[in-house]
């Protein structure tokens, strides 16, 4: 009996153990912070600052989303510097956990897929034209000191008749990207970058997610593209912008709700819908028609 009593205060005592170590790891996990000025990859993003040892904000999304499990909050810091980096979420993991959704709150921070063009990606032309070749084709978007260039676009199925081209804009013709310069001006000395990495945020078989106070902006492709089998998304004073093809793509059987949003000034579309997709807009601003696909 002695030993019977002794197991069991044993067993007692390592079912209190353990059910301490996982109430512990679920509080280190629940909450993942960002900061992409003071964070490091190597702590454990439980803290808004360093703390000690581990204990302190991660550097990047990408870093944040490893640690990242079922109904987790990343919550992102606003150093007015973008974080330039392209985020994939699939399956239950970065699901909603009962009534919590996963969740991203930007606090106003920036996603941007711009790209730094080199000095020597430029190649002088004629008649002040200077041209860059983009490595992936498709989609594109020019930008100087962070705005975005005006774009000569010919009627479509037509070529870019390069002399149409005014100082200051820029066209698309067999691949690359043709830009006429202002007076004394000379892209290789300065600051001009490229919708370069592909899509902001891509989303596939996600069931509870929210993406909150946060921009997408400078992707070749979309800001936002919610891939498919997704539901019980929501967006809220999300702003997707400056993207090469489109600001928010909603595709297959995927539902998303949209609050308080501006999905303005994409290249090609603001809001794409494909499918049997739905996309449920509440007080939200596009700057052209949506684009509905089957």
């Amino acid at each position: 009996m002695r030993n019977a009593a002794r197991f069991a205060r044993l067993s007692s005592g390592l079912l209190c153990l353990l059910f301490l170590f996982f109430e512990l790891q679920q509080a280190v996990c629940g909450v993942i912070y960002v900061d992409n000025r003071l964070g490091n990859n190597t702590l454990n993003g439980i803290a808004p600052k360093i703390v000690d040892g581990q204990n302190g904000p991660v550097k990047t999304i990408t870093r944040a989303i490893q640690y990242a499990k079922q109904g987790d909050k990343i919550i992102l810091a606003n150093n007015e510097t973008p974080y330039f980096e392209s985020l994939s979420l699939s399956g239950k993991r970065f699901s909603g956990l009962g009534k919590e959704k996963f969740t991203i709150l930007g606090n106003g921070a920036i996603i941007s897929g711009a790209i730094q063009i080199p000095p020597k990606g430029w190649r002088q032309s004629e008649n002040g034209l200077w041209k860059v070749t983009p490595f992936r084709k498709g989609f594109f978007n020019l930008y100087h000191n962070g705005k975005r260039l005006p774009e000569y676009r010919p009627a479509e199925n037509q070529d870019a008749e390069l002399d149409k081209i005014l100082p200051g804009n820029w066209a698309v013709h067999r691949g690359a990207i043709y830009y006429r310069a202002l007076k004394n001006q000379i892209p290789p000395t300065e600051s001009f970058t490229l919708a370069g990495k592909s899509v902001g945020l891509t989303l596939i078989d996600i069931d509870g997610l929210q993406i909150s106070d946060l921009t997408f902006e400078k992707f070749r492709m979309d800001g936002i593209n919610i891939h498919d089998r997704c539901k019980n998304i929501v967006l809220e004073n999300v702003t997707c912008i400056e993207n090469g093809r489109c600001g928010l793509s909603v595709n297959g059987t995927s539902q998303v709700k949209v609050i308080d949003s501006m999905l303005i000034n994409n290249r090609i579309d603001d809001l794409l819908i494909t499918e049997q997709a739905v996309a449920d807009l509440r007080k939200t601003e596009l700057s052209k028609k949506a684009s509905v696909s089957e």
